[in-house]
């Protein structure tokens, strides 16, 4: 079964610099592209990047309420893109780390913000069935980061 494509449309401060980032950070393969908007090719699905020079809202500071971002199904695949981004050097926002671990839920998570200050999260759960399952458990996210 093919899964459809995600969309997101995202605020871009700079535009151009927005751009760059993602392409030369997170090697995401750019698309069509006018002085209003980028799209580009977020592992698969349709990131679009629109031009915002006066965002309408300040930044949140932290991540929560809102960040997007990608679950690996491997940790091997989650520690390349660690990896990746420490060689090109950017900054993790909230560092790598095991949340809950040991338990149904454990999974590894880093965040980083792009130039616009969006938050994105990646992440990898040891337990396959935590990514959408374990509707017993009550755990979400991260209660020193609220």
């Amino acid at each position: 079964m093919v899964r459809p494509c995600f969309h997101l449309s995202i605020p871009a401060i700079d535009l151009q610099r927005s751009h760059d980032w993602y392409v030369q950070a997170l090697d995401c393969q750019p698309g069509r592209r006018s002085e209003q908007a980028s799209i580009l090719d977020f592992q698969g699905h349709q990131l679009v990047l629109q031009n915002t020079p006066q965002l309408l809202e300040p930044g949140q500071p932290g991540i929560y309420p809102r960040h997007f971002g990608l679950v690996f199904e491997t940790f091997t695949r989650w520690e390349q893109l660690r990896l990746q981004l420490e060689r090109r050097g950017c900054l993790f926002s909230v560092p790598p780390k095991c949340r809950y671990s040991g338990g149904p839920l454990e999974h590894h998570t880093l965040f980083v913000q792009d130039p616009s200050a969006n938050w994105l999260e990646f992440k990898h759960y040891t337990h396959s069935e935590a990514v959408l399952g374990c509707r017993d458990q009550s755990q979400v996210g991260d209660q020193d980061l609220r």
